[in-house]
């Protein structure tokens, strides 16, 4: 029976629901085209010099995109941790033979009062209490417990045993938690390498001012140091995110 339960878990977790696909873009989204717009009209009145302006919004459009995509990451491996841990109270609560209710509730205790889960999980609590499946609601929910919701419908309809299956889920999830400190901390030198590769220009730009080349009033003075530098910086930027590109595919 073990093994059929893990077959099930196996062709259940990865299905993601369409619904998702579907979604409209959020306010922050639809934000992003006018402030865009707005702030690259800001850049060119104050720099006055169209190459230099650009350059300046490549290394800000780079910037914003590191914090936002470091912020983001380290807020889904929280939402991961969090349900890791309240899987883990479940398959417990419903081991000990408590109902699906109780079991919620208790499960949900355990999380933090203000983690991103807990508004979600106070919901799914509500409804069992009235004896009704919060299936439906978890697979409307965050990535981290949609697994839960399919789980639990097939778990409704066939009839099979909910504790393997939500145990397989959590077992996945901190798989994936230790995967992604094992290859982060593997991975600090090449993000380090990177980090120097995307600074090394500067380096050289510094040699040819202590030179006396005077290199900025070429790259500053329009013309075809104007381009020289948007050129450098477009490839500087974009080598530095595909390098981030690559280490992320490997940490994920």
């Amino acid at each position: 029976m073990t093994p059929l339960l893990l077959v099930v878990a196996h062709l259940a977790l990865p299905v993601p629901h369409p619904v998702h696909r579907l979604r409209p873009a959020t306010h922050d989204a639809r934000l992003l085209a006018p402030v865009g717009t707005g702030l690259g009209a800001a850049v060119v009145l104050f720099f006055g010099n169209p190459g230099v302006a650009l350059a300046a919004l490549l290394v800000l459009g780079t910037a914003g995109w590191v914090v936002r995509d470091v912020r983001a990451g380290a807020a889904r491996r929280r939402r991961e941790a969090h349900a890791a841990t309240f899987l883990g109270h479940l398959a417990g609560e419903l081991q000990a033979g408590n109902g699906m209710a109780p079991a919620v509730a208790h499960a949900a205790a355990h999380l933090p009062a203000d983690a991103p889960l807990s508004d979600l999980l106070r919901r799914v609590g509500a409804l069992t209490r009235q004896g009704r499946s919060a299936a439906a609601l978890l697979r409307e929910g965050p990535p981290e417990l949609r697994p839960l919701g399919t789980l639990w419908e097939l778990s409704e309809r066939h009839g099979l045993p909910l504790v393997p299956l939500v145990e397989q889920a959590q077992l996945r999830i901190d798989a994936r938690l230790r995967h992604h400190a094992t290859t982060s901390a593997t991975l600090q030198g090449p993000q380090a390498t990177a980090v120097i590769l995307t600074l090394l220009p500067l380096a050289g730009i510094a040699m040819g001012t202590a030179m006396g080349a005077r290199p900025l009033s070429l790259l500053f003075g329009g013309g075809l140091g104007g381009l020289l530098l948007v050129t450098g910086v477009a490839l500087a930027a974009g080598g530095f995110l595909w390098s981030r590109h690559i280490i992320g595919r490997a940490a994920a």
